[in-house]
């Protein structure tokens, strides 16, 4: 009955993680699907070059309440760390992936960003140094990528709980399949057509090439990708 009760409330952390604010925003104030304008990333960073920061400031931190409110409610229901690790990353998969707009969503870093900060606090800080590096250079997707990609490697140097090292490598995971997926609402540069540099493109920039073979920049110069 007990494992019953968690894997509810991983799937209602699924549904909850798929309440995009950021599409619902850009739909409501602007009549616009954030799929198919800018980076066609359906997340904060996109939303404010369409519609500014203060709505951009208000998607990131609804992303965030999403991934607390999976995490600390397994908590609360007194589930073990691996329990609170699988609802946070459902929650991520949700924002990533909600069924509603055929699995293309955003990239889930805000989540990303509160999950580790709960589970793996001070891996958490260190992905908040390399997420503000990034905003400071201008190339956040980059250190967005280099972030989470070092969060297992200190949660395993520091002899974390195996449940936390998975979370950790499971957060990567999902980072480089959205990543991979890109936006293909935008009508770039497939993979079939050019596939490696569409892979490195994706993969390190979070970014499609269009058919000139450049790769498109947001309004203030960061050919990074979002959140």
């Amino acid at each position: 009955m007990r494992c019953l009760a968690g894997i509810l409330i991983v799937l209602a952390s699924y549904l909850l993680g798929s309440a995009n604010l950021s599409y619902l925003l850009a739909k409501r104030r602007l009549g616009v699907d954030l799929r198919r304008v800018g980076s066609g990333n359906l997340g904060a960073s996109n939303l404010a070059v369409q519609a500014g920061k203060g709505q951009a400031a208000v998607a990131f931190l609804a992303d965030c309440a999403e991934e607390a409110a999976s995490i600390l409610v397994m908590r609360a229901a007194g589930f073990s760390l691996a329990w609170q690790a699988a609802a946070g990353l459902a929650a991520m998969a949700g924002h990533n992936w909600p069924f509603y707009l055929r699995f293309q969503g955003g990239r889930g870093m805000a989540m990303a960003l509160t999950g580790t900060l709960i589970l793996l606090p001070y891996e958490g800080a260190m992905l908040v140094a390399f997420l503000a590096l990034g905003v400071f250079t201008h190339h956040t997707a980059e250190m967005n990528l280099v972030g989470v990609m070092l969060v297992p490697v200190v949660a395993w140097r520091l002899g974390r709980a195996a449940s936390l090292v998975s979370f950790a490598l499971a957060l990567l995971l999902l980072a480089v399949m959205r990543r991979l997926q890109g936006s293909p609402s935008l009508g770039k540069k497939t993979i079939r057509e050019d596939p490696l540099r569409v892979i490195w493109s994706r993969l390190v920039y979070d970014r499609e090439v269009d058919r000139c073979g450049g790769m498109p920049r947001s309004p203030d110069g960061d050919a990074a990708g979002g959140v």
